[in-house]
């Protein structure tokens, strides 16, 4: 399957969404999902505080986005996607 990540300035309700944000140098995520991320068996999941490498938070996300048409809303504040993480297209 193919994912969609869309640039978003907030979440859609209906798609898998992360915002990407700097702590300490450090690119982090946070993961949400129509839903929730209970019973997701993903990173996101596990994750208590809500903030996850960015890997682990995309790897999540793709994982969840099967179940939601194939699309992952990015909230990018920073500017620091990546284009090595995947196409992002605008709204």
């Amino acid at each position: 399957m193919t994912i969609t990540f869309i640039s978003r300035t907030v979440p859609d309700p209906n798609e898998v969404t992360i915002r990407i944000h700097q702590d300490a140098g450090a690119v982090l995520a946070e993961v949400t999902c129509p839903g929730g991320l209970r019973g997701s068996h993903t990173a996101a999941e596990a994750d208590q505080d809500g903030s996850l490498g960015v890997h682990q938070a995309l790897a999540s996300a793709i994982a969840l986005a099967g179940e939601h048409e194939g699309r992952v809303g990015v909230i990018d504040e920073e500017g620091l996607w990546r284009p090595e993480w995947g196409d992002l297209v605008e709204a």
